[in-house]
């Protein structure tokens, strides 16, 4: 039996696909290192870095900027017949950037996180993630 070549090439860009997904976008770390506090405002902030995923507001009247970012990749694994389920698994990357502005909207604080997870099924269950640097894929303005 003779397999058409679209559709080898969609089982191949379906295989594709489901190797990874993400949430947000990332952060250019190179603009965020310009935000300075008592100085950046919330339109440069903005203009730096984008607009935010969530935007909350303390009683003391801070605003705070939220960025969140996660991307989880298929291990190749995962893909093998049978035996994927088994040994497969995901490398899970994070990266969250706070802005907190005072009352007057200029940046009072900033907090910055980075890390990864490795998820795996069966009997690979356990390890440490591969992180890629923060600077591949930045965040669009």
């Amino acid at each position: 039996m003779k397999i058409p070549g679209r559709f080898l090439l969609l089982i191949l860009l379906a295989a594709w696909l489901a190797s990874c997904v993400s949430s947000g976008r990332k952060i250019d770390q190179s603009a965020a290192d310009k935000i300075e506090k008592g100085k950046t405002t919330r339109e440069q902030v903005v203009s730096l870095i984008g607009s935010p995923d969530r935007i909350t507001r303390t009683g003391n009247g801070d605003t705070i900027y939220m960025y969140n970012y996660m991307r989880a990749t298929a291990k190749p694994a995962t893909f093998i017949p049978i035996f994927g389920p088994l040994v497969g698994g995901a490398n899970v990357q994070h990266q969250m950037y706070m802005v907190t502005f005072g009352s007057d909207g200029v940046v009072k604080d900033y907090l910055s996180t980075y890390g990864g997870s490795e998820v795996d099924h069966g009997v690979t269950a356990g390890g440490k993630a591969d992180m890629p640097e923060v600077e591949v894929g930045k965040r669009e303005k």
